[in-house]
């Protein structure tokens, strides 16, 4: 049984809004084939600042509702194990959006050079968990 708490919806709202548009951007500009993402440099910083963003707006919800909780995940990723524990999400999805986390944080700080076929995974498949 999920506890009952109280969040304010209209940060909720706004940062679904926000979601909801740098998903409609990155489907937008939806490349045809990897070696297209690979020659464009300019689709290349669209669709990366546009997942990175998407997956941010994602964790700003998880934090808030963690904050309801009176939890205060100690990083980004433990914000959605902490929603999976409590069953606001499943734990698959809880799984799936942490490492969605670890992704935004190769496309912000570029720890690493960027896979472009895994940003092209992510495109055509794995948006659908931050919808």
């Amino acid at each position: 049984m999920t506890q009952r708490i109280e969040f304010d919806v209209e940060v909720v709202e706004a940062r679904l809004r926000e979601l909801s548009r740098r998903l409609d951007r990155v489907a937008a500009r939806k490349p045809r084939s990897l070696r297209q993402l690979a020659a464009d440099e300019d689709l290349q910083d669209i669709l990366s600042r546009n997942l990175e963003l998407a997956v941010q707006a994602c964790v700003d919800v998880a934090a808030h509702l963690c904050g309801a909780y009176g939890v205060v995940p100690a990083t980004a990723g433990e914000a959605f194990e902490v929603l999976g524990k409590r069953g606001v999400v499943s734990r698959p999805l809880a799984t799936r959006l942490k490492r969605a986390v670890g992704f935004r944080n190769v496309l912000a700080h570029e720890y690493v050079e960027v896979d472009w076929k895994i940003v092209m995974r992510v495109i055509r498949r794995d948006t659908r968990d931050l919808a």
